[in-house]
């Protein structure tokens, strides 16, 4: 007899926003490493009270890698889910981001040490290849659609 896979509901809920900043015609996407260099995410953080997302997700570009960017559109967003433990019970998560494709503004990455280890851009076709989760990858594909370079149209080559 089977049995049935038990489903917990998520008791805890986050809500982030983050970022696919690109610069230049062949863009580069900036993204920020965890755990040695092992996860390449893009930068994203949680919402505080009174924000919006956009806002939040041009805040924490800024706070996680010093690079300042504009939001262009927004991407879409979202939801997965993770266990953390809370003493010693596990506690499920529902962690849902909001997306935006940002243009690049200015300054140079440097990471928030406490937050992330390392901030950088990447080509994209290497960033499609080192994004270390699949949605995130997605989101960069959906923003390479829609991204305008200054000054001209060239293929982004993703």
């Amino acid at each position: 007899m089977r049995r049935k896979r038990q489903v917990r509901t998520a008791r805890k809920r986050v809500v982030s926003a983050g970022g696919v900043v690109l610069r230049g015609p062949l863009p580069e996407v900036l993204v920020v490493s965890l755990k040695g260099g092992r996860v390449v995410t893009l930068p994203k953080g949680q919402v505080e009270s009174g924000e919006r997302y956009a806002e939040t997700a041009v805040r924490e570009v800024r706070e996680e890698t010093g690079v300042e960017a504009a939001v262009l559109s927004p991407l879409g967003k979202v939801r997965y889910y993770f266990t953390v433990r809370d003493g010693e019970e596990p506690v499920t998560v529902s962690k849902e981001v909001h997306y935006f494709l940002m243009a690049y503004r200015g300054g140079e990455p440097r990471p928030q040490l406490s937050e992330v280890e390392a901030a950088f851009f990447l080509p994209v076709k290497e960033a499609l290849e080192r994004l270390s989760y699949p949605n995130e990858r997605e989101m960069l594909r959906k923003a390479l659609v829609r991204w305008r370079p200054p000054g001209g149209s060239q293929d982004p080559g993703a």
